[in-house]
């Protein structure tokens, strides 16, 4: 089912300057970083990893970005981590002991097997696909990996991961973001589609999953138009997109490229009343090319996103609600599951999130649990429905933006919608 609903009103937000960080940290093609920055722990030396077992004591490793570039966005949701677990321990903790954290900055490039040498039950973090689908392998091997959440990776490289069901994601993959602009598309009458893709393994697995989730709702769509990052010239890929006349355009790329054929259409448009144009959230950073469309053009355009801030908390920071549910899932498996080893965890992760009864806070989730219900934990992002199959969320929240003149992007309409 998709609904639409109204969420409080709040002033709108340019949020270009900081989702241009964000996209930076999610996009698969991204570094993740400056590999240089030193880790918030000492190395450990040891190789020698020991099958986990349960001691009692949820030991909980963070593994977010800490310094460089992505400390703007990583250092609020380690913040927010820290007061979630002081919060849980205030509550007195899981399994009657406070909950301890290890930290390791994500700029290192072995930190995950960091953490698990350092005997960690559980991960939260990391916040970059790429760094994810760089070192998720040494976090979930069968006999010693931990359970793992990231709050803002969402490469559609990850849904088929062989993670051991270990690895759980708070914010939804891109798989789903492409589920939420044919959503968007449905909703405008449909007609004609036409698509254009990166031609690069990122965009051709949107290009997938968007074909996917319109043949789901029942729109057709013409043939999908590649354009190369090594094309300077996207006239003509530009030119087969328009060429059928179509109501509806989609545009799934990284932002420079995205951006570049945004231009190319615009242009091959040639002033014409522009058909509606939707991209995805990556191009959300490429604000430098969008003052050059033309207004009508520009007009056209929306994007679909994630949300980023909650709808139920005021915390502050991007994905910051993400991380936070992250460590209240975490916290209320090893709850359920009496246990704090990672594969008792691991298998009441899902259970918390769904078909129980409604609670947002860890305190107020352990009293309906000790009152003999089923909980079902929606979190401070507004969604926390964990897939028993995936890890990922079932379904997720996502809003639309616009940009504005100087290329800013904004959200034009206060609504969240939910897909599916």
């Amino acid at each position: 089912m998709r609904t639409t609903t109204g969420s409080p009103r709040r002033p709108v937000r340019p949020v270009a300057p900081a989702l241009a960080l964000a996209a930076a940290l999610l996009v698969t093609a991204c570094t993740g970083g400056d590999e240089e920055a030193a880790p918030t722990t000492n190395a450990v030396t040891t190789t020698t990893v020991a099958t986990r077992q349960s001691d009692g004591r949820l030991v909980l490793g963070v593994f977010l970005p800490r310094t460089g570039p992505g400390a703007a966005l990583g250092e609020p949701m380690f913040a927010a981590v820290q007061e979630a677990v002081d919060t849980i321990n205030a509550d007195g903790g899981v399994l009657g002991q406070d909950v301890r954290i290890e930290a390791v900055d994500e700029n290192a490039s072995d930190g995950m097997a960091q953490l698990v040498q350092l005997g960690v039950d559980a991960i939260v973090g990391p916040a970059s696909s790429a760094v994810a689908l760089d070192q998720l392998d040494d976090a979930v091997q069968p006999d010693t990996g931990v359970v793992t959440c990231s709050p803002s990776a969402t490469a559609l490289a990850l849904d088929d991961y062989p993670d051991n069901k270990l690895f759980f994601r708070t914010i939804p993959s891109d798989s789903l973001q492409m589920a939420a602009i044919a959503d968007r598309v449905s909703t405008t009458g449909v007609g004609s589609v036409a698509v254009a893709y990166l031609d690069d393994l990122y965009g051709r697995g949107l290009r997938d999953a968007f074909v996917a989730s319109a043949d789901e709702l029942a729109f057709g769509v013409e043939t999908p138009v590649p354009f190369s990052p090594d094309q300077e010239d996207l006239t003509e890929p530009a030119e087969s997109v328009l060429a059928g006349g179509p109501r509806v355009v989609v545009v799934l790329g990284g932002p420079d490229d995205a951006t570049r054929l945004l231009t190319a259409l615009d242009t091959a448009n040639g002033g014409a009343e522009p058909p509606s144009v939707f991209v995805n959230e990556a191009v959300r950073a490429g604000r430098q090319a969008i003052p050059a469309l033309s207004q009508g053009f520009r007009e056209a355009v929306r994007g679909v996103a994630p949300l980023a801030k909650p709808v139920i908390s005021d915390a502050a920071g991007f994905y910051t609600a993400n991380a936070v549910d992250c460590v209240n899932l975490i916290a209320l498996a090893a709850v359920q599951a009496g246990s704090d080893s990672p594969a008792r965890i691991q298998t009441t992760m899902a259970a918390v999130s769904r078909e129980g009864r409604k609670c947002n806070s860890f305190a107020d989730c352990v009293a309906q649990f000790e009152s003999g219900l089923q909980i079902d934990y929606d979190g401070l992002s507004g969604v926390a429905d964990l897939s028993t199959t995936t890890g990922d969320l079932a379904s997720g929240l996502f809003e639309l933006f616009a940009f504005d003149a100087q290329g800013v992007d904004f959200v034009p309409e206060e609504a969240v919608f939910v897909v599916p």
